[in-house]
Formats: C-alpha cells, sequence, structure tokens
C-alpha cells in the first residue's frame, strides 16, 4: 500500500479528529516531510484535509477508500489482498501468480483494467473506477470437467452479495452473467490450468467484473440498451469494500463444500432463462428452444423441436422475455 494511502487510512479512521505529523509519522515509520508529501497528494486528489502548522492534519469528510486494509476490515477473516491501481486483467494477474506457485485464496483486485475480459473473447467494461473487478485465486480438487460448478458457485456468491449490500434484486443469465431489471450488471470469467496426467485442475481465477454506477457521461450507445449498474448515481461511500468482502466470504462459504453443490439450487431459483425462449450458440451452430431446467451438473436443457438437448456450454441469448 503506498504511503499516502496508509496516511489517508489513519486520518480516515480518525475523520474530524486532528492528527499532528509527528503522530502520523511515527505510525507509518517515516519522516514528517514524508507525511506533508503525502498529505499534499491526497489534497490534490481531492480529499478535503485541513492543515494547521501547530496542531497537524484533520480529514473533515470520511473518505471512500478502497484498499486491501479496508477490504480486510469486513473479511470474517483476513486473507491476502493484492491490489493493484491499473493493469490489463486481474485474470491475467492471477494465472501468471497462480502457476507459480501463488496460495489458494489470494484476491487480485484492480481498479481500473485496459483489457477486461468476458466470456467468448468479448471484453467487459472496465476502464474506470466506477465498478469492482477482482479474481479469486483457486487450487480446486476437481476434475476438469467440473469446472463449470466454480463459475455457477461464483455467479451465486455475487448475486447474493449484491442482494445484501444494496437490496437489489437480481438474476443469473446461464452461465454466468448477473442481470437488473433485464440488463447485464456483473460477468465472472473462470480460467484453469489443467493437469492433462490426471485430467484435474493445477488451479482456476474466477474473475468478476461489476457495475457500481455508470461511467462518467453514461455508458457507450452501442452499450447502452444492454448494460447497468447497481446505483443510478455514486454507490455509497465504503460500499465498494463491502460488497467485495462480501462476495469473497459467500465464495468461500460455499467452495469448502463445492461438490455437494447446495449452491445449486439457489442458481436455479435465480435463472432468468428457464421458461424463456432461447437460442444457444455453440462454435456457430445456433439451437432455438425452450429452457426447460439446469441439472445438477449446471447444464441447460433446452426443449427444441428435436426434443430434449442439453448443453454444458454455449452464449445462450434471450428471443423473448
Amino acid at each position: 500500500m503506498k504511503l499516502k494511502e496508509k496516511i489517508l487510512e489513519l486520518l480516515n479512521k480518525n475523520v474530524g479528529k486532528t492528527m499532528s505529523g509527528e503522530e502520523l509519522a511515527k505510525n507509518v515509520g517515516v519522516t514528517r516531510n514524508s507525511v506533508w508529501k503525502a498529505i499534499n497528494s491526497l489534497k490534490n486528489d481531492g480529499y478535503d484535509i485541513s492543515s494547521s502548522v501547530s496542531n497537524g492534519y484533520t480529514l473533515n469528510k470520511k473518505a471512500d477508500v478502497f484498499t486491501s486494509e479496508s477490504i480486510n476490515s469486513y473479511l470474517k477473516a483476513p486473507r491476502k489482498i493484492v491490489m493493484y491501481d491499473k493493469a490489463d486483467s486481474s485474470n491475467n494477474i492471477a494465472k501468471e501468480l497462480a502457476s507459480k506457485g501463488e496460495c489458494e485464496g489470494t484476491v487480485i483486485v484492480v481498479k481500473s483494467q485496459t483489457q477486461g475480459k468476458g466470456r467468448m473473447g468479448r471484453s467487459f467494461l472496465s476502464s474506470s473506477e466506477n465498478g469492482l473487478y477482482m479474481t479469486i485465486i483457486l487450487k480446486p480438487n476437481i476434475l476438469a470437467r467440473d469446472a463449470l460448478l466454480i463459475t455457477v458457485l461464483g455467479a451465486v456468491a455475487v448475486s447474493k452479495a449484491i442482494e445484501k449490500t444494496s437490496g437489489v434484486e437480481n438474476q443469473i443469465k446461464w452461465v454466468n452473467d448477473i442481470y437488473i431489471d433485464k440488463k447485464k450488471v456483473s460477468g465472472i470469467l473462470c480460467e484453469a490450468g489443467l493437469n492433462f496426467e490426471s485430467g484435474m485442475l493445477d488451479y482456476a481465477v474466477v474473475g468478476i467484473g461489476i457495475n457500481l454506477s455508470p461511467p462518467s457521461g453514461g455508458f457507450a450507445p452501442e452499450i447502452s440498451s444492454i448494460a447497468t449498474s447497481i446505483f443510478e448515481n455514486k454507490a455509497p461511500c465504503g460500499y465498494k469494500s463491502h460488497l467485495c468482502a462480501e462476495i469473497i466470504d459467500t465464495f468461500f462459504d460455499y467452495y469448502e463444500n463445492i461438490n455437494e453443490k447446495e449452491y445449486m439450487e439457489i442458481y436455479k431459483q435465480k435463472s432468468n432463462v428457464i421458461g424463456k425462449e432461447i437460442e444457444i450458440d455453440v462454435g456457430g451452430n445456433i439451437t432455438k428452444g425452450i429452457a426447460v431446467d439446469i441439472d445438477e451438473n449446471a447444464n441447460l436443457v433446452l426443449e427444441t423441436d428435436d426434443g430434449k438437448k442439453t448443453f454444458n456450454s454455449g452464449d445462450a441469448r434471450i428471443k423473448r422475455w
């Protein structure tokens, strides 16, 4: 964590209270001059800080801090949170770390992504700080053929966390998208490393992108009809840290017993495709029908003109809501 973020954390815990430069310097282990420079940088960032040569520094209004410490303050138990101000993709970082032996449970958080990724090679809008972009590193003891369960578990965790922290109802579109009022608010992308000899996963990373509020100027015209955010305006102070922590806690509550599939019933209940007329695209081959079920392995069951067909992958599009 940068020095100015450490200073901001301290001031935020003591909002309205004046802290001397000497006190701040002692807490973070730097010189008073370094504190002075950090305070000026925070002021330039727009934080409402009063300075007094004789007394010290006062944060006049609680700041919307988003750091590994602020996330951990909401978690049931502390976890390793690695945060980046900017990166191409949290999944890319997580895959590199996982392949080098990074421990399970580490969470990568990127404040702004330049190459956010979605399924089917699509991009995910993540260039602003109006969203939450995170990836969880896992070392699951499951076969590669069961990897879809991790994506499903991730979708349930995100869906429940959004409702618990904001009160906003949402639905899940098979396999990995979260919808609010028929518009996408979040996507989950699971990628993995495979052990070909055992057929097991060496590691898996679960990437999560969520629109908390609209980008400055609103969503671009080409996606404004299909994209939305949890809040119409700016998210409440501290919300991003709270939501991130709630997703992590909810995810691991289910992950500890992933093979028991307790999350599958919730996944089906929150599905917005069951009962709908859809078409599913698998490598350019399109099948149309009515989605009648999602089975215990998260496969989508379609009633078609040629009878029931089951799909474990593909791009599902709702044709008639």
